[in-house]
């Protein structure tokens, strides 16, 4: 049986409620707001009914020390009162209170409103408890996921060491393709479960991103070298063109770097040897009446790659996805990068976006808010 305080200073007030409710509910008829606290120390109520004009502490006074009780502050207050002008109804809600019922009140309008709002409490801590089982649930199946893609990594980097001593023994690549096969696969699998842990790690930091304000133009140019030699290594020519003043944003230089690493290797591995790869930064304002971010700093990763199909471009960025291909040099790719990328710029306000056409190339674009001091 749920449990309800009715506190007011006014006897008969007491009686009334007390005797609509009974029978329904466990009720105490409490005179003051000290008694309400006493028997609070005992009994938790599911909710309280307070009346606003009582002596020493009135209900807007009572409902703050009922919000600043550790006990009480999740539990439901309707206010009793014979005030019905806006301004005090007003300053009723903006203290805490759930409803009012007006004084005087017949039984059927206080049964009512009293059983709306405990069925509304039941279905709120319902959903309270369904939540912090699916956290937990959550939270076990990603510990689980942990554990299971951890020991994986150990036994196919065991398989891959087990991989090349045949073939540098037996020179296996050249004599049997299936031994070939199995070192394809074993590389492809480990750079999945390597994905899903980065994933996983990834996701439990996402609430811990420090924040600091730092130029756009300087975090590029501590990346681009070696990116550079990556791109070389491939015969690839990579540019970068910045702005001639520094721009600032509030970002974490860490997670954005890693967003454009993702990015700018992604361009490598899907441009064919002599192709080029552009990084370019640029400004970008907002527009009267338009739904664009504010003032951006816009990072365009333009490719003369082997592009992306319509159909698979809806889906680069989804955590789990076929999007996943093979680099233009046989390099191995899970797709999950793409997904990481995306958390990363929405976590700094961002947006990211991408045009393509097969046989052409690709652009990747990173926008992200100016820092308004700078506007």
């Amino acid at each position: 049986m749920r449990t309800i305080f009715i506190v007011d200073d006014q006897e008969v007030n007491l009686l009334l409620a007390k005797t609509a409710l009974d029978g329904l509910y466990r009720t105490f008829a409490l005179p003051s707001i000290e008694r309400m606290f006493k028997l609070a120390e005992r009994v938790i109520p599911d909710l309280i009914l307070l009346d606003v004009e009582m002596p020493d502490i009135n209900g807007y006074e009572a409902i703050k020390l009922i919000k600043n009780d550790e006990k009480l502050k999740f539990i439901p207050v309707i206010f009793l009162t014979a005030k019905n002008d806006a301004e005090s109804e007003l300053k009723g809600f903006e203290t805490g209170a759930l409803d009012f019922i007006y004084k005087p009140f017949s039984a059927p309008v206080l049964l009512k409103r009293v059983g709306t709002h405990i069925e509304m409490d039941k279905l709120v801590k319902t959903i309270q408890k369904k939540n912090n089982e699916l956290m937990e649930m959550h939270e076990s199946k990603n510990n689980i996921l942990a554990m299971v893609s951890h020991d994986l990594k150990n036994y196919v980097g065991g398989i891959q060491q087990a991989i090349e001593v045949i073939n540098v023994k037996y020179n296996s690549f050249d004599n049997n393709k299936f031994i070939k096969m199995i070192d394809d696969l074993s590389i492809k699998a480990f750079l999945l479960v390597k994905d899903i842990l980065a994933i996983n790690k990834f996701e439990a930091e996402l609430d811990e991103i420090a924040f600091t304000l730092y130029d756009i133009n300087k975090l590029i140019k501590e990346c681009n070298e070696n990116l550079k030699l990556v791109a070389k290594e491939k015969k690839i020519n990579m540019t970068f063109e910045l702005l001639d003043e520094p721009v600032f944003c509030m970002l974490s230089p860490e997670k954005i770097q890693r967003a454009l690493d993702n990015l700018c290797i992604n361009a490598i591995k899907f441009t064919e040897p002599n192709g080029s790869i552009t990084v370019r930064v640029q400004k970008s304002h907002k527009k009267d009446n338009s739904s664009d971010l504010s003032d951006t700093v816009e990072i365009h990763i333009i490719d003369t790659g082997i592009g992306i199909e319509k159909e698979m471009l809806n889906k680069l960025f989804e955590k789990f996805t076929k999007a996943g291909r093979t680099g233009t040099a046989g390099e191995a790719s899970t797709g999950l990068g793409l997904y990481i990328v995306k958390q990363i710029v929405e976590q700094h306000g961002g947006a990211i976006e991408v045009s393509s056409v097969v046989g052409e190339g690709s652009e990747f674009i990173i926008k992200l808010p100016i820092n308004p001091s700078q506007n």
